[in-house]
């Protein structure tokens, strides 16, 4: 749905920890500067109507609520999710979306139950196999994206070009560069390296005649340096890849902290440090860059972190309207039809 400049998204209320609440929170903060999008809450009526309340930030026209009685369990089975979730507050939010009634649905919950019941209710897009998870990262100059993060194993050489053009048409739509730089993440730089298929799309994007900057390959220690907008690589090296930058990145917030607090001397000159620790903490905030966005359907969908906070959420509403505004799927289904 999609009226003049109002906009629709489709929440699942009940997905993550300490939902509602952070989901209410989230929406409050975005709904304090903005009145471009109107919140459809699918979850526990009752217990949504008593919290809701405790925010100023709401107000008849900017929200509605429909009941959903069934919650998917953050840790339950996609099986289960399947069979049993069809009054559960994911698969309406989707339903929503899928029925024109929203134009984005965003959840907290269980990721593996939102990609299956989304690819089963909003179908791929014509030409794309599959969907991809891509995600924002943080660099040295300015983030970048990078697809796939886990939805797919198995990769062939047309996933490869299909990603490729889909992650430029989303960094297009949430930074404006007409001219995206994209490559493949491999093992080395040089044409040799790397299997069969990631070598065979290496040609394809070579020969292509592409509206974006195809830059060959990239290694995963050359990502931070930021002179790559978009990264392509298959759902396995991907998945790693994030949850090893993520586990990296703990450690040395962890050891900078164990660190400064061992002796008087570095409890002191933490005092002196502190500003300077707290600017690389708001830089490096991974609250900043939470949302992973589901590529390849008809329809968008975005994955809050499930332990996120209410400004963690914001940032994935802040995400989701750029994505709207933008028109990214009909961007993406002009790109994989004329070229």
């Amino acid at each position: 749905m999609n009226l003049a400049s109002n906009y629709t998204i489709a929440v699942d209320a009940m997905g993550g920890d300490n939902a509602p609440n952070k989901i209410l929170e989230g929406i409050n903060l975005y709904l304090k500067n903005n009145h471009d999008i109107k919140f459809h809450l699918f979850g526990d009526e009752k217990l949504i109507i008593d919290r809701i309340s405790k925010f100023k930030n709401f107000n008849k026209n900017n929200y509605k609520i429909t009941n959903s009685p069934n919650i998917i369990p953050d840790k339950g089975s996609v099986r289960n999710a399947i069979r049993n979730g069809k009054k559960s507050s994911m698969w309406m939010a989707i339903d929503c979306v899928k029925n024109n009634n929203a134009d984005l649905v965003i959840s907290a919950g269980n990721t593996g139950a939102l990609l299956v019941i989304s690819k089963l209710l909003l179908k791929s897009i014509d030409g794309v196999n599959k969907p991809a998870i891509a995600g924002i990262w943080p660099t040295f100059k300015n983030p970048c994206i990078v697809l796939d993060l886990g939805a797919n194993v198995e990769f062939s050489e047309k996933n490869y070009v299909d990603f490729s053009k889909i992650g430029s048409s989303l960094f297009k739509v949430l930074f404006s560069n007409n001219s995206p730089s994209v490559s493949l993440l491999n093992i080395g730089s040089e044409d040799s390296k790397g299997n069969i298929k990631i070598k065979n799309a290496n040609d394809i994007l070579k020969k292509s005649n592409n509206d974006f900057n195809y830059r060959g390959y990239i290694e995963g220690n050359q990502i931070k340096d930021g002179n790559i907008d978009v990264i392509v690589t298959d759902g396995f090296a991907g998945n790693i890849s994030l949850k090893t930058a993520e586990g990296t990145a703990n450690f040395i917030t962890q050891e900078i902290k164990k660190i400064f607090s061992k002796t008087l001397y570095g409890k002191i000159c933490y005092i002196f440090c502190y500003f300077i620790f707290k600017k690389i903490k708001k830089n490096l905030d991974p609250r900043k860059y939470n949302g992973g966005i589901f590529l390849g359907l008809n329809n968008p969908v975005i994955k809050s972190h499930g332990g996120s906070d209410g400004l963690a959420f914001f940032y994935s509403i802040e995400l989701s309207a750029k994505i709207i505004k933008g028109d990214l799927i009909k961007k993406i289904k002009q790109k994989i039809f004329n070229e």
